[in-house]
């Protein structure tokens, strides 16, 4: 069974050096492209060896203070590398997020403790879950199956509710398919759905779009790792 949000012990300290190293920065986060070698090489010494690690000992102000003691890494430094290391995991939100999913869907849902995002792709991931759910609330299988690809969409970073919506009609149904897509040719299609719909997207760029293929990519592949359901 998939999780909603990556584990992520299955990244690498390495890998995920090598993530940063490839991303283009916001201006604010610039800090974290420079002495990538030596700030990793010190990350590793003090026993840190995954995502996961790295988020535990950043995890308080406390843990900050003896991690940039061992290393010598500043406060700074280090709490700009947690902001980023926490962008890889999905935080999840209600399922009346979604537009065109009707209200009496979501208000049944909730009334079997199937709120979040998280609630719904965890728990109703394969086919006899599905029909289980249908049965028991009455909404048609189609329905539940179309919520779980935008549940399963909403998993990568920055793609939100509305986001969802708009990937799922441009014919894109996983995460693991967003991860195969190309900004350039696919924001055009998001830009003619958001037009064609009136949907009050906010400005997003393609750049925008390439980010969340990147973090989609990191995701489909830590669904091809063995790792337990948390």
């Amino acid at each position: 069974m998939k999780r909603y949000t990556l584990d992520p012990d299955l990244i690498g300290l390495e890998q995920f050096k090598q993530l940063t190293r490839d991303r283009k920065m916001l201006p604010s986060r610039q800090e974290l492209h420079q002495e990538m070698d030596p700030r990793f090489a010190a990350l590793r010494k003090a026993g840190i060896k995954t995502l996961g690690d790295l988020l535990r000992s950043l995890g308080s102000k406390s843990k900050q203070e003896l991690i940039s003691a061992q290393t010598g890494l500043s406060m700074d430094y280090l709490l700009l590398l947690k902001r980023e290391a926490g962008s890889y995991l999905a935080r999840p939100f209600p399922l009346s997020a979604f537009p065109g999913i009707p209200f009496e869907y979501t208000e049944v849902l909730k009334s079997r403790s199937l709120v979040s995002t998280r609630d719904f792709f965890e728990r109703v991931q394969t086919e006899g879950q599905k029909a289980s759910v249908s049965k028991d609330t009455g909404i048609p299988q189609a329905r539940l199956k179309e919520l779980h690809s935008l549940c399963d969409l909403s998993r990568i970073t920055g793609v939100g509710g509305l986001f969802a919506r708009v990937v799922y009609e441009a014919g894109i149904r996983s995460c693991r398919d967003f991860a195969e897509t190309h900004a350039p040719e696919h924001y055009r299609f998001y830009m003619d759905i958001i037009e064609k719909n009136g949907y009050a997207a906010g400005h997003f760029s393609e750049e925008d779009i390439r980010y969340c293929i990147e973090y989609a990519r990191v995701v489909a592949e830590a669904d091809n790792k063995p790792g337990e359901m948390k």
